[in-house]
């Protein structure tokens, strides 16, 4: 037998008719549709009784391979490769210890710090090093928090040095933010985008006025909605957005208490004009050095609710994909060469979610680097072998058919006995089939008139 089924294979119910299924290869991220008798055919490995066509399409997408392949090995060994190969050095900055918001769910502990000049010059001269490192082609910076924008000063500063610093070694700049969003004003937003080259924003809302409010208050209980949905949209409808090539992502953390809210948010989105401009996602709330984690959906609920989000987006015409089109080759930071997170303090990380964390503040394990201790290394990167862990076995994602398209999804949770499994792992099955409704044209033979009348008619 020269072939053997891959590992990586999702397979969904009989369909039109029950007499097709969808087959999906989370390492191809290629989707099929096969008749019934031909779906038997593979599953009793009759590889030889299968059209030539057939067969050699299978192979392409990868759902069939050689007898003797590893398979696990080899999607181990093309991260590596992945992440040897990356051309664009990643830092994190949070130039501000502090944030507005006292979100019950939050792990930090906030302190009025910023980034002093000296830390600031302290980290130019880090990041300007670890430029130089390898034959480097972009920088791109994450400004991060607590909130960042209490560091605005510290954003701008810095900003004209990396910029200065990209020109001078030729290296495509660019940054993100990740952001609450209350100090996000439209003059603020605009400048960021024009002068310093952020190109891609996060903002967190969690439901709408009523449930947002209870979670995302500022420390002293005062509401925040109306003030981020008034910025957000007034940035949106402003008649130079369309032409800025910039990405903003709302992202609507949800819970046990707040989840139904989602719904809500989209609509309220959607009648301001909002949702067609953006991308939107929901997230779990999870462990961040505290028990959040355990007022969240069960991973199977989520999952289900996830399904219910999606056709929610699709009614309203918003754009987002349904199954991966690639794979996850670097799940995080952790994983990138010489990415670092600076912390307002002088800590440098390779983990966004270790700073300002009580359950991690007195554990040199997770510092790379003291800005204000120059004697102090640390060589040993945390959760940089995670990929060698996995092909050891050492994690359940190591036999999971979703690993290409996860990664893994975070080091950190499985290393605390927590699984940070994500919704498809226990949705696919159902996202295939909302993938396959909304473009079947695209899996049906254009040659076939008589088989597309059957699909159109079935869905």
């Amino acid at each position: 037998m020269k072939y053997k089924i891959s590992q990586y294979i999702v397979t969904s119910e009989p369909i039109i008719n029950d007499k097709y299924r969808l087959l999906y290869s989370t390492v191809s991220t290629k989707l099929l549709l096969l008749k019934i008798e031909d779906h038997l055919r593979l599953i009793n490995r009759a590889f030889d009784e299968l059209d030539q066509d057939v067969l050699q399409n299978l192979i392409d997408a990868k759902l069939i391979v050689d007898k003797d392949f590893n398979e696990l090995k080899s999607i181990i060994d093309e991260n590596k490769k992945v992440i040897a190969d990356d051309k664009t050095l990643f830092q994190v900055i949070s130039p501000s210890a502090n944030c507005q918001l006292g979100c019950d769910y939050c792990g930090q502990v906030h302190s009025k710090d910023t980034l002093t000049d000296d830390l600031s010059d302290k980290i130019l001269k880090r990041i300007t090093h670890n430029v130089g490192l390898k034959d480097y082609k972009g920088l791109f910076i994450g400004w991060f928090g607590a909130e960042p924008l209490m560091g605005l000063k510290n954003i701008r500063a810095l900003s004209k040095e990396f910029l200065k610093l990209s020109e001078e070694r030729g290296l495509k700049y660019s940054a993100k933010m990740v952001t609450n969003g209350l100090s996000l004003k439209k003059p603020i937003f605009f400048d960021l985008v024009e002068n310093h080259k952020v190109k891609n924003f996060e903002i967190t809302l969690d439901g709408t006025e009523k449930h947002h409010d209870l979670r995302r208050h500022t420390k002293l209980k005062q509401k925040t909605f109306d003030l981020i949905f008034r910025n957000l949209k007034e940035i949106v409808n402003d008649e130079r957005f369309d032409d800025l090539n910039v990405d903003i992502v709302v992202r609507c953390n949800v819970d046990q208490s707040n989840y139904m809210s989602t719904f809500d948010l989209m609509e309220l989105l959607d009648n301001e004009n909002i949702l067609n401009k953006i991308s939107f996602y929901t997230a779990p709330i999870h462990s961040w050095g505290n028990d959040a984690h355990l007022k969240s959906l069960s991973l199977d609920e989520y999952a289900q609710f996830q399904i219910k989000e999606f056709i929610a987006l699709m009614n309203r015409k918003h754009e987002f994909a349904i199954i991966p089109g690639k794979k996850t080759h670097i799940v995080c930071t952790s994983l990138k060469e010489n990415a670092e997170v600076f912390d307002a303090n002088g800590d440098v990380y390779n983990c966004t979610e270790i700073s300002q964390v009580p359950a991690y503040e007195n554990d040199d394990f997770f510092k790379v680097a003291k800005l204000y201790d120059e004697s102090y290394s640390n060589k040993k990167r945390p959760y940089s072998e995670w990929n060698d862990e996995v092909l050891n076995g050492d994690f359940p994602c190591a036999g999971c058919k979703i690993l290409p398209i996860c990664g893994g999804a975070c080091p950190k949770l499985w290393k605390e006995n927590i699984s940070p499994c994500p919704a498809i792992k226990y949705n696919i099955e159902e996202r295939l089939l909302l993938e396959f409704y909304k473009n079947k044209d695209k899996y049906v033979s254009k040659k076939d008139t008589q088989e597309k009348t059957v699909v159109a008619e079935a869905v």
